[in-house]
């Protein structure tokens, strides 16, 4: 209990809280905080969206949590850093990240990859030994950059055995996971294949438990537990719906902030390990001369990636270069001809 009432909303992950007499749950002024979107209508219409400072567990078909994993990372990274633990166990449970599908998801909803790879802080464990030191090179990370959007665990349970076997690596995991989310007001996502793998802490920090299963062709979605939304509920998202659709919210960055944050990577990394003469001039007078005056056509082109739109237009420019020197060279040559004509006509005798 809080010795306050709350009064207020919360800002970029912090409190604007207002101190009246009175007493309130420290779970209402949690749950006051702006949710961090999914981007999937159908997912955010039943758990209402990421909370930051609580705790969510979705768990389920591994394929289904797969997508899912894949698929917060790149919504995350939209908003900042993301910080990712994956568990894999090489014998028997494997969880890995696919570049392509990051990749697929990243074109999908606009956000340049090479976005998602410079937010995206990652830590592996190969044990349940290893799951706390991984976890703690996350938590520096935390500290090192003064927060994260979001904090992704893959598969908790990837190492629990028979019995209470690894169980106490996994409350030790969900005691500090808890503490990320109260202590940061960062949202946490822990995922697991199996719900009742979970050892009794991560299920009781969880303020957010759902479940997920493959139905035909889609994923069915069932709400468990939330603190202010009745229980059990169920949605379906649609596969055509997973890679980007009719069921997916706008997270899609302004193009222009896409524009100038590529701009900058391209400067920052590409364009100083060009070796050919004049290719840093060409890429400036690319910016100056087609991109940067063409701005609202590509921003108008409905095409997802920048750098896509950045390659049209430049092909474009240079088509158009293209086309005005062929013209000046058949002028050229028809002056060319003309004058050895005349040159003929004088040389010729009498």
């Amino acid at each position: 209990m809080l010795g306050v009432s709350a009064a207020g909303s919360y800002r970029n992950g912090e409190a604007a809280v207002q101190a009246r007499p009175g007493f309130a749950r420290a779970s209402s002024v949690v749950w006051s905080r702006s949710p961090l979107p999914t981007g999937i209508r159908a997912l955010d219409s039943l758990i209402g969206g990421l909370t930051g400072g609580a705790v969510h567990l979705f768990s389920g078909d591994p394929e289904c949590i797969g997508w899912l994993v894949h698929h917060l990372l790149v919504v995350g990274s939209a908003r900042g850093a993301v910080l990712y633990m994956n568990n894999t166990d090489y014998y028997k449970h494997r969880s890995e990240l696919v570049p392509e599908r990051l990749a697929a998801d990243a074109k999908a909803f606009g956000i340049g990859f090479s976005t998602v790879l410079e937010r995206v802080v990652s830590a592996a464990a190969y044990s349940k030994e290893r799951q706390a030191a991984a976890l703690g090179a996350l938590e520096r990370s935390l500290e090192e950059r003064g927060g994260a959007a979001l904090v992704v665990v893959h598969d908790i349970s990837a190492f629990r055995g028979a019995g209470e076997e690894g169980s106490a690596e996994m409350d030790l995991v969900a005691s500090r996971l808890w503490r990320i989310a109260s202590e940061r007001g960062v949202p946490v996502v822990v995922t697991s294949r199996d719900l009742r793998l979970c050892s009794g802490l991560i299920a009781s920090v969880a303020k957010v438990v759902v479940e997920c299963r493959r139905q035909g062709k889609g994923i069915c979605t069932t709400l468990v537990r939330h603190p202010e939304r009745e229980t059990p509920a169920s949605v379906s998202v649609q596969d055509h719906c997973i890679g980007g659709g009719d069921q997916l919210g706008r997270i899609t960055p302004p193009f222009r902030q896409s524009y100038q944050e590529l701009l900058a990577s391209l400067r920052g990394g590409y364009l100083g390990l060009i070796r050919s003469p004049g290719g840093k001039e060409a890429f400036e007078a690319l910016v100056r001369e087609a991109w940067d005056r063409e701005f609202a056509a590509m921003a108008a082109s409905g095409i997802p990636m920048a750098l896509d739109a950045m390659n049209l237009t430049a092909n474009v420019s240079n088509r158009g270069e293209i086309e005005a020197l062929k013209r000046s060279f058949s002028g050229l040559v028809a002056r060319i001809a003309e004058l050895e004509s005349r040159v003929a006509a004088l040389e010729r005798p009498g």
